[in-house]
């Protein structure tokens, strides 16, 4: 499946803590990374750059992310081929969260239409400034919405759109 998500080279630590978490400096971690403990998992994020476009990881609570989904994807990891312009979060069941700066959103769907045909993109009035889903069968597919300094990409192995609409909102909500 072609995705605006994507798969990058780099990878760095990443996580999706869930309510009463604790944050400290992470021991043997590199300076300036921190660890954050929630419901009995430690994940290590690395160090805060301020020109970095957010961590998808970090934006929705796994249990809320887990509720929205129908089912927990398990721990989510972050990477980012460049963090100044685009970042992805990939799970083991094939779920992605992407974030990615919003003036690449009309570039990243004429992307998506020239490879899968105008056929499988759908505008979806609503959702941010603009919003699109690509369903490429089954309920399988990807919900990408813009926002003002952002675009959200949600790929799903199944659940539909109703799905990736969900999870997009609340992503961009917490940006």
């Amino acid at each position: 499946m072609l995705s605006a998500c994507g798969d990058d080279d780099e990878t760095d630590a990443g996580g999706d803590a869930g309510g009463g978490t604790t944050t400290t400096a992470a021991a043997g971690a590199p300076a300036g990374a921190t660890t954050t403990t929630a419901a009995g998992a430690t994940t290590t994020a690395a160090p805060v750059d301020d020109d970095a476009v957010p961590d998808p990881c970090t934006l929705i609570a796994a249990p809320e992310l887990a509720m929205m989904l129908g089912a927990d994807p398990g721990p989510g990891t972050s990477s980012a081929y460049d963090p100044e312009q685009r970042r992805i979060c990939s799970y083991a069941t094939g779920v992605i969260l992407a974030v990615e700066l919003a003036d690449h959103y009309e570039t990243a769907i004429d992307i998506i239409r020239d490879e899968t045909g105008e056929d499988s993109v759908h505008e979806v009035s609503g959702v941010g400034n603009a919003a699109v889903w690509q369903d490429t069968g089954d309920g399988m597919g990807q919900f990408i919405a813009q926002g003002d300094e952002y675009f959200v990409g949600v790929t799903l192995p199944g659940g539909g759109q109703d799905v990736g609409q969900v999870v997009a909102e609340a992503m961009l909500a917490a940006l």
